[in-house]
């Protein structure tokens, strides 16, 4: 896994799940890992022996061109291996030849060989793998816990978080429409079949978007429009289980009204977790306007919360975020308030619609934004004020709530980044700000801010002044601009504190499912599934048994429950537990 623009710290954890025990990765690791091997740990403890590409997986890749050991670009055999051995604890060492921008020469490896024999030298050509068989674990490795997301050696390129926010909100939308919806309710309401084929297809079209340059945005316009056609299907496929099951409860009620589905384990708005309940329409509850005052420079929420919403040029590309010289953010032109609680804050090129509204039972206050851009090369953020101006951040990863400083480790070829990436919620001086999928966050004093939209018209340019250094081809990118009107839905929630932020993300990015129901059945409402004492991952089935998946944020054991099924968790620890029916 070399080339993701940093990893998640629970990466050992799940790789140890599989039986994996060897990792390999290029970027993200701090400047005080500067050997070729280190154990990276997850906040469990769980280790893998991992291998660091400090020198790229293209050191070897122009062994075998006329150039190499004449032009200083183009390393020839002995000094890619001088320059990997340079930092090996090892007698065998590793010489990637491949590369993603270019093709391999013809005949590299007969060239190698021939090459390795006059002066020599004992090569190998072979797969990663057999390296790895053949490299043990040094006798004196450092260790590194928790996530990778420095830029010591090589570019950490992190706002292509930034990057095409709309797919990014698509991709967190679809993971929760079949790992919190379609899984669980295929799984737990009774008489429906478990779709194996259907969910194994969503979940492979899944995977072909999660290819990092596709993930984070950072390809050309042909690969994001593939890349929608696939949310497309795989939506619609989660959609087609969603409501065949909801059918199936609603045709079972013994009550008439409004089925109402909780998708977390926990009770929500009168609804059991996992389960059902059946309720009045009239009793449903509504959203009610909350009015947003007017200031000088930023609106204000009744509990004194301050939100702004400002733009800045961006003479970037995909990759990477670079200001003008003296460029400096700007704010609206005008901001007006029009019946109904809309306000309107008009930049040039730029229509930003903004609603804030409440639901009873929410402890937070969403905010639904709508941005019509006919503006290129510039970044759009929201912002909310803090009580205080923290040197610490709290942003919610997979399997993880970390915590992070609030700029990463930079080097000569790129500044320590200020923006990070949060899975759906980051909290700051105890507000947080809740969003739908993968979001990029900064924290600029006593201000948490947001990216609502990026535009950007070059997948990369040669040089900039915060990357002077090469990141991929100079392709147009049109569409990397975001013209149009994107919907966004937020909330912010004060005086909340780390352990409680899984749960409000759930209240607000997991909406309860409603579905009319006549009644006539013999059902009565139910928890279909009884989960207590840790977070839920997943509900599914694996042939005629039920999987379920917990993991523990608290540096402290738990214990959960299953129905009646005691499972004690380790500090920070996923499990899988099989239940059979």
């Amino acid at each position: 896994m070399p080339d993701q623009f940093g990893h998640i710290g629970q990466f050992p954890q799940i790789l140890r799940m599989f039986g994996i025990e060897r990792a390999v990765i290029l970027r993200g690791a701090p400047a005080s890992l500067d050997r070729s091997a280190f154990v990276w740990q997850s906040p469990d403890g769980s280790e893998v022996l991992t291998e660091y590409l400090i020198h790229g997986y293209f050191v070897g890749a122009d062994i075998a061109a006329e150039q190499a050991g004449i032009d200083p670009d183009y390393p020839d055999l002995q000094t890619a291996i001088n320059l990997v051995a340079s930092v090996s604890d090892r007698d065998v060492v590793l010489v990637p030849v491949g590369a993603d921008h270019w093709t391999p020469e013809p005949g590299m490896f007969d060239t190698a060989t021939s090459r390795a024999a006059a002066a020599a030298l004992r090569i190998e050509i072979a797969s990663l793998s057999r390296f790895l068989s053949l490299a043990g674990r040094p006798e004196h490795t450092k260790t590194w816990t928790g996530e990778l997301r420095a830029a010591s050696t090589w570019v950490l390129l992190s706002n292509t978080v930034g990057t095409r926010t709309h797919q990014k909100r698509r991709r967190g939308r679809a993971e929760a429409l079949i790992e919190r919806y379609a899984e669980p309710l295929a799984a737990l309401v009774p008489g429906s079949s478990w779709p194996k084929e259907d969910l194994d297809a969503a979940w492979q079209l899944m995977l072909l978007n999660a290819g990092h340059d596709c993930a984070y945005g950072a390809s050309a316009d042909s690969v994001a429009a593939d890349i929608d056609a696939r949310f497309d299907v795989a939506e619609a496929t989660a959609h087609s289980i969603i409501n065949a099951a909801m059918r199936l409860l609603a045709t079972s009620s013994a009550e008439s009204g409004v089925l109402r589905w909780n998708p977390s384990p926990f009770e929500r708005e009168g609804v059991p977790g996992l389960g059902w309940s059946v309720q009045p329409a009239s009793s449903l509850p509504a959203a009610t306007p909350v009015d947003l005052e007017v200031r000088i420079d930023h609106l204000l929420l009744p509990d004194g919360t301050r939100i702004y919403v400002t733009d800045e040029d961006d003479e970037g590309d995909l990759f990477t975020f670079c200001p003008p010289e003296g460029g400096a953010p700007r704010l609206p032109l005008s901001i007006e308030v029009s019946d109904g609680g809309l306000v309107r804050l008009t930049f040039d090129g730029i229509v930003v619609d903004l609603r804030a509204s409440r639901r009873p039972h929410d402890r937070f206050t969403r905010l639904s934004v709508r941005v019509d851009n006919s503006r290129e090369n510039h970044r759009l953020r929201l912002w909310v004020g803090l009580p205080s101006s923290p040197d610490r951040v709290t942003a919610l990863s997979p399997f993880e709530v970390v915590d992070r400083p609030l700029r990463g480790e930079g080097f000569e070829f790129e500044i320590g980044s200020s923006t990070w990436p949060a899975r759906g919620a980051v909290l700051a001086a105890g507000t947080a700000l809740l969003a739908e999928g993968v979001v990029e966050y900064e924290v600029d004093q006593d201000r948490l801010g947001v990216t609502l939209l990026r535009a950007v018209g070059m997948l990369a340019k040669p040089i900039l002044a915060t990357r002077p250094i090469w990141a991929g081809p100079s392709t147009p990118t049109p569409e990397g601009q975001c013209l149009g009107a994107y919907d966004i839905e937020l909330a912010v929630l004060t005086e909340v504190s780390a352990d409680q932020l899984v749960d409000e993300w759930e209240r607000f990015a997991l909406p309860l499912l409603d579905i009319s129901t006549v009644g006539g059945g013999d059902a009565t409402p139910s928890s279909l599934l009884r989960v207590e004492g840790a977070h839920l991952s997943a509900v599914r089935r694996i042939g005629e048994a039920l999987e379920v998946r917990l993991w523990n944020a608290s540096s402290e054991p738990c214990s959960a429950t299953i129905n009646d099924r005691a499972v004690e968790i380790r500090p920070a620890g996923i499990v899988t537990i099989t239940l059979d029916d």
